[in-house]
Parts: C-alpha cells; sequence; structure tokens
C-alpha cells in the first residue's frame, strides 16, 4: 500500500510547486500611463498641446493586453518616452465605430499619429518595455 502512495504523493508535491512557481512568476507591476479615454477631447488637446497620439486599442477580455497592464505599461521608460504623446486607450467594446474606422482586426494594435493627424505607424500586436520604445522611438539612420 505505501508503494500506490509515492506516485500520488509525488504527483501531489509536483503539482504544489509547479502552482508556487506559477505564481512567483506572474507579473506585479501596475499601469502608469496616463490614457485618456475620451477620444475626441483627447483629440483636441494633442491639437491644443501640438502632440503626436498614441492611440492603443484593447478590451476587458485580451489576455495579452492584460498582460501588458502588468509590464509594458508598468515601466517607467516606458511612461517616460509616452510622456510625449496623448495616449489614447479605446476599449472596442465600448467604441465598436471607431475600431472599425481604424480597421482593426486584432488586439493589441497600437497607432502613432502624428501632429498633422496621419497615422504614422501602426503595430497589431502585445509589445515587451523594450520592444515598444524600440517601435516608438526608431533608431534614426
Amino acid at each position: 500500500m505505501k508503494k500506490t502512495l509515492q506516485p500520488i504523493a509525488v504527483i501531489g508535491i509536483a503539482i504544489v510547486v509547479m502552482a508556487a512557481v506559477s505564481l512567483y512568476m506572474q507579473p506585479r507591476g501596475h499601469d502608469t500611463i496616463p490614457w485618456r479615454t475620451d477620444y475626441a477631447a483627447a483629440k483636441a488637446e494633442a491639437a491644443q498641446s501640438n502632440k503626436p497620439i498614441f492611440l492603443y486599442f484593447t478590451a476587458d477580455y485580451c489576455q495579452p493586453c492584460q498582460y501588458m497592464k502588468q509590464t509594458t505599461w508598468a515601466s517607467e521608460d516606458v511612461k517616460t518616452v509616452l510622456d510625449a504623446y496623448v495616449p489614447i486607450k479605446v476599449d472596442i467594446e465600448k467604441n465598436k465605430d471607431l475600431a472599425i474606422s481604424y480597421g482593426i482586426e486584432s488586439i493589441p494594435h497600437f497607432f502613432l499619429i502624428g501632429t498633422d493627424g496621419r497615422i504614422k505607424r501602426d503595430m497589431p500586436r502585445a509589445l515587451t518595455p523594450e520592444e515598444l520604445i524600440a517601435w516608438v522611438n526608431p533608431p534614426r539612420p
């Protein structure tokens, strides 16, 4: 009887260890970006301040977006880079017409919009803090 309990005990211990490691590996940060959520007001702010727009399409159910909330958006370096922009966060479930007008097919999806109102670049995937900084500020040739 003792031999049949050993594999069960080993499996139980393995499950406990895996759960502990999983909890330890979870990101711990929180979103530090001063998002604007009123698109029209943010566009007016950008025009008045002569700042470009960083536009972010997301949804509550988007797992990569939730991960970015605790990693990319928690980065002080990302916050510093985005200080040069008016950052707008758009929930596609609450703003379906706006998402359609930008042709959103997947989230997260980002746009850099110049002070002239034109889209400069877009990125249809999640980014680490380092990737986002490099994308927003590409190296100059």
